[in-house]
């Protein structure tokens, strides 16, 4: 584990002074296919990951391992944002964080010649939000050794579901995550497998949550790192809206009409009625399944 930053925007480094780049999605475990592999007996084949998203962002996410992944001594129980001088110990291998300054300064010095040249352009996509239901009880109500396996469970099998059906987990946000398909021929097939999967655990409750599904022209491209798309606009805030109204109407589950036109033919849902999301001036109407 030799490696040099170089220009990189973030690495670890491990007791020793070796480092790592942190491009794109950066996993550790046992398993010598990781990026940065532990041989250690209480360390999973395939542990925790570290994830860039958003603009400059760094998520530590650990998926259900029986020993555990600690940030800054603290056990991990959900995927967190990583800072710059944060401690992450997995096993008996300790690694620190460190992110350029750059790195977060230099969203706001992007000028719009920066954005044309990181290749922007418009794409339908299919956008699902999960977000886990009642987290602050289920944080009362499971003994604190079962919480981290609980989540990081739900977290792998999840990404796992998403990403055996084409689509991709774009960002983790705590308690819940935001995936994404490029729409493409016979991808509805995919989408189907994945929602049946994924109502599959919902009904074990281990956590209880719910998701959203949408269907829209979004904006992909512009200022990013690492291996994940950028992906924007107008259909993405309605998305996470259409997850409040979820909330609100106590619906497990909730697709918009344009996700439910195109699958209407492989999965039984009913309407919920028209409803208005802030920041949107019409009502739209929703299906759950």
């Amino acid at each position: 584990m030799n490696a040099d930053p170089g220009e990189g925007l973030a690495w670890l480094a491990d007791s020793r002074g070796n480092r790592v780049p942190v491009k794109g999605s950066c996993s550790l475990g046992r398993s010598a296919s990781n990026q940065v592999a532990i041989p250690d007996d209480r360390v999973s084949r395939r542990h925790a990951m570290i994830q860039v998203q958003g603009e400059n962002e760094f998520w530590l996410v650990d998926f259900g391992s029986r020993n555990g992944t600690y940030l800054n001594g603290q056990r991990l129980t959900r995927p967190i944002r990583l800072q710059d001088g944060d401690h992450i110990l997995i096993g008996h291998a300790e690694f620190a964080f460190h992110q350029r300054r750059s790195a977060k300064e230099g969203a706001a010095q992007t000028t719009l010649a920066d954005q044309t040249r990181a290749d922007i352009r418009q794409a339908t996509c299919w956008l699902l939000v999960a977000d886990v239901v009642g987290s602050t009880q289920l944080v009362k109500e499971l003994p604190p050794d079962e919480l981290p396996l609980v989540m990081g469970q739900w977290v792998a099998d999840c990404k796992q579901t998403i990403e055996a059906s084409g689509g991709r987990v774009n960002q983790f946000m705590g308690d819940g995550f935001f995936a994404y398909w490029h729409d493409r021929e016979r991808v509805e097939t995919g989408i189907d497998v994945a929602l049946k999967a994924l109502q599959r655990l919902q009904e074990q409750a281990r956590p209880a949550f719910r998701f959203v599904l949408h269907l829209a022209p979004v904006v992909i491209g512009g200022v990013s790192v690492g291996e994940e798309e950028r992906i924007s606009g107008s259909a993405v805030h309605f998305t996470f809206r259409m997850e409040k109204l979820a909330g609100r109407l106590d619906a497990p589950r909730l697709l918009s009409e344009t996700a439910w036109a195109r699958l209407a033919a492989l999965v039984a849902a009913r309407e919920v009625g028209r409803h208005s999301l802030p920041g949107f001036g019409d009502r739209f109407l929703f299906y759950t399944l």
